[in-house]
């Protein structure tokens, strides 16, 4: 019980703090709403996007005319000004890929010509990187958008001829292409949903860094000395500030995400579950994070000088001051490294579609990372401590 009375003692002292309130709450509702608004024409889906020129492997397998003109037609000749095109057998476009010196190839099959014809399902395979970015939305659209037109032009054409016996065309149907490797119910992210996000996961670092920050003055003045008289052990006296601390971000995290539904009209995605266990797991994460940092810094005034310096850069390198849209391909796959970028963008993911079951990995990766900063703080502390008072 001692360890969540000192949880409870946090918390009050948080709840009649009115800076702290502020700080906690109203700061980063303040900063979405102009962040938000600042940058939604940027990131607004109607505006014209640039987008890089890109190299994409083709591996056509196809017996027919059809893949032929998907490769040739399509990508290296339509779309010459986005897309660079490149052929090779599959093997060696699979070991491109694995060694990153190409982000997107295709497998068309060698019945695709003929499924498309009679309106089977026609098979498509699109091999890439871990996050290709918008490259792997672009090729699966223009290969859904041909799929799906080639058997009406061609139905058309049947229309206008003499039906002799069977040589009708079937009507096709509508899942004419299998596509693996990304998903196309993706939903475009506005400004104010990344910014929620954003802002989010920064002020739950802050959030962190006061909280242990706490702690550190707690043990340079006579307050940690008077707790340790009592019948509170250090392992207790630890424990309650941790749940405090979890109970504090977490509640400053979904007054966030309720504030932000609420107030700007912010869609968080269709699973509820996702979005609860993301943040508890971020959570985790950075509170882990804190203790780990807080133990090798002695002083309360040189860890919050620290805290916030390191607060403000794994914001940058997260994405949290500027869109990762913005940023190249192993730019955003690397700041998944840290909490609150891996975080922010299993947001992102959450916000565009993505199903619970899609973000277990990152849900995981996240509850690790912070046990193991965990693990690492509390065995430094249990060393210096034993090395103090031995």
């Amino acid at each position: 019980m001692t360890s969540w009375w000192l949880a409870w003692k946090d918390l009050m002292i948080i709840v009649r703090d009115k800076q702290a309130l502020l700080t906690l709450i109203a700061m980063p509702l303040l900063l979405i709403a102009i962040l938000g608004s600042a940058f939604g024409d940027m990131m607004d889906g109607n505006d014209v996007v640039t987008i890089k020129k890109f190299t994409l492997g083709i591996v056509n397998l196809d017996q027919g005319q059809l893949g032929g003109v998907l490769s040739e037609e399509v990508f290296e000749k339509e779309l010459s000004d986005q897309i660079k095109v490149k052929y090779f057998q599959e093997e060696e476009m699979v070991e491109k890929i694995k060694e990153h010196k190409l982000d997107v190839g295709i497998v068309i099959d060698e019945e695709f010509t003929a499924s498309l014809m009679t309106g089977e399902q026609a098979s498509v395979k699109l091999i890439t990187v871990p996050d290709p970015g918008i490259k792997a939305t672009i090729v699966s659209s223009v290969m859904e958008q041909f799929a799906q037109t080639v058997p009406i032009e061609a139905i058309s054409a049947n229309m206008a001829l003499p039906v002799q016996g069977n040589a009708a065309l079937e009507e096709p149907s509508h899942d004419l292409l299998n596509v693996t490797s990304i998903d196309l119910d993706a939903n475009p992210v506005s400004s104010f949903q990344y910014y929620a996000a954003a802002m989010g996961v920064m002020f739950l670092l802050m959030t962190v860094v006061q909280g242990v920050s706490t702690m550190i003055l707690e043990k340079e003045q006579e307050v940690f000395k008077r707790l340790l008289i009592s019948n509170l052990t250090y392992i207790n006296y630890l424990t309650g500030k941790m749940i405090g601390l979890i109970v504090i971000s977490l509640i400053q995290a979904f007054v966030i995400i309720i504030g932000t539904k609420f107030i700007f009209g912010v869609d968080w995605g269709n699973s509820i579950a996702g979005v609860v266990i993301m943040t508890f797991a971020f959570v985790i994460s950075a509170c882990g994070l804190g203790v780990l940092a807080g133990s090798f810094i002695k002083t309360e005034k040189a860890f919050n000088a620290a805290g916030m310096l390191g607060t403000q850069i794994f914001a940058a390198l997260g994405g949290s001051m500027a869109p990762l849209y913005i940023f190249p391909d192993w730019f955003v796959s690397v700041s998944k490294i840290l909490p609150n970028g891996l975080a922010l963008q299993t947001y992102l993911d959450l916000m565009s579609g993505s199903s619970f079951f899609e973000i277990i990995p990152a849900v995981l990766s996240s509850i690790g990372l912070g046990l193991l900063f965990f693990a690492i703080g509390l065995f430094r502390l249990s060393i210096e401590r034993r090395g103090k008072y031995a």
